[in-house]
């Protein structure tokens, strides 16, 4: 039997929440890490390859989705130590504004996308 299931039987339901809102604010910056990660590489490859205006457009919206994520991150992980109501509003509505700023990163990305796909098939047509 697994020594953990025991303790974390033992947690109350408060204790429980607090441990899982920490797992969550690990989560998100380990995936800014990773956004910022495929930014960086996205970037590089493009330098290399001469980036058409379509993979620009994805390059953007990564980097814009990457902002959003570490915003989102650095305030989830603020937002679990606040005790302070208003300043705990204040960082709901942060958290909002990244998920809107990843969400428009997401969307150019996509039209970049959209872009590419236009770009190689006008450049396959005779």
């Amino acid at each position: 039997m697994d020594p953990n299931f025991k303790k974390e039987d033992s947690l109350s339901k408060e204790e429980k929440i607090a441990q899982i809102e920490k797992q969550i604010s690990v989560s998100l910056f380990i995936q800014a890490a990773a956004q910022i990660s495929e930014a960086i590489l996205l970037s590089r490859l493009y330098a290399l390859r001469d980036a058409t205006e379509g993979e620009g457009d994805i390059v953007a919206g990564v980097w814009l989705q990457s902002i959003g994520q570490t915003i989102e991150a650095l305030a989830v992980s603020k937002e679990l130590s606040t005790l302070n109501q208003e300043e705990l509003r204040e960082l709901q509505k942060i958290i909002i504004s990244s998920d809107f700023i990843q969400s428009l990163g997401a969307a150019i990305e996509g039209a970049g996308g959209i872009k590419v796909l236009k770009e190689a098939t006008e450049s396959f047509l005779p």
